[in-house]
């Protein structure tokens, strides 16, 4: 299988999080449920908690947000930084204005995102 996603594409839709005004989308999502790629843009500042159960890759593309990990250093991560965070990984998520990413995460984060 090959995808592409053209910029008309992405989709972006409102998610509900308690912190946040947040939209994301997963544009491609594997058969198996493996993995999955998308957008997320924080359109205002937040900060929310969230454990990750699962591993995510990220490129900020716009903005900043900090990751407070549990019992970790705070990383500050800016346009054009790659990142980063293992599953399990429980943190603060800071976002000072607004942000946006591309994510990867394995397995695909979300039981609602629909296989492509």
């Amino acid at each position: 299988m090959v995808h592409i996603v053209k910029a008309h594409q992405r989709d972006l839709k409102p998610y509900s999080v308690p912190g946040a005004t947040v939209q994301v989308s997963d544009a491609i999502v594997s058969r198996d449920r493996n993995l999955s790629a998308g957008f997320t843009e924080y359109l205002e500042a937040s900060r929310l908690e969230w454990t990750f159960d699962y591993n995510e890759v990220f490129f900020m593309v716009e903005g900043a947000l900090e990751i407070h990990p549990e019992g970790e250093e705070i990383i500050r991560f800016e346009t054009g930084d790659l990142g980063f965070i293992e599953k399990d990984t429980k943190t603060v998520i800071v976002v000072p204005e607004r942000a946006y990413l591309v994510h990867c995460t394995q397995p695909a984060w979300r039981e609602e995102a629909d296989a492509s």
